[in-house]
């Protein structure tokens, strides 16, 4: 496939999702549990099921950028990604490689991730990320400190 006709593809997969009067917050969370649901996982090996999860974020990351085209959309995928990391054992671990690769991928902009690091809740799952990142269940400070660090 040409750079070209996938380009259309995901425009032709916009439209279809506007015909069809789908809120963006909803296409956006589908999206990604679809992404992760494809994923063909392999039980208990924590290596594999990390390269498959960063693949699959790396292999759509033009399709996620298609659909989170402002601040509130891509926190919605932030939190999307952070509930189901925390939800599923397989991607227990995972939360700050994926939300690099969003990051990387141009999915997520800086100022998303430091707002959802500054802001420090998601109300809508009830999680306090900062308390979490004090007792050492989650790994974004260093995320958040290497993303400082591409700061010229």
């Amino acid at each position: 496939m040409t750079r070209r006709s996938l380009r259309s593809d995901r425009n032709g997969v916009k439209q279809h999702v506007k015909d069809a009067k789908l809120p963006e917050i909803e296409v956006v969370r589908i999206l990604w549990d679809v992404l992760m649901d494809a994923v063909q996982w392999s039980g208990k090996n924590q290596q594999q099921n990390a390269n498959l999860a960063l693949r699959q974020v790396k292999t759509w990351a033009k399709l996620l950028n298609t659909f989170c085209t402002n601040g509130k959309l891509e926190l919605e995928l932030l939190y999307k990604v952070q509930v189901q990391c925390y939800e599923d054992t397989k991607l227990m671990k995972l939360f700050p490689e994926v939300v690099r690769s969003l990051y990387d991928q141009d999915v997520l902009a800086e100022d998303t991730i430091l707002h959802w690091f500054l802001k420090g809740t998601n109300q809508k799952e009830g999680h306090d990320d900062h308390e979490a990142a004090k007792t050492g269940n989650i790994e974004d400070r260093p995320m958040t400190m290497a993303i400082d660090e591409d700061r010229p």
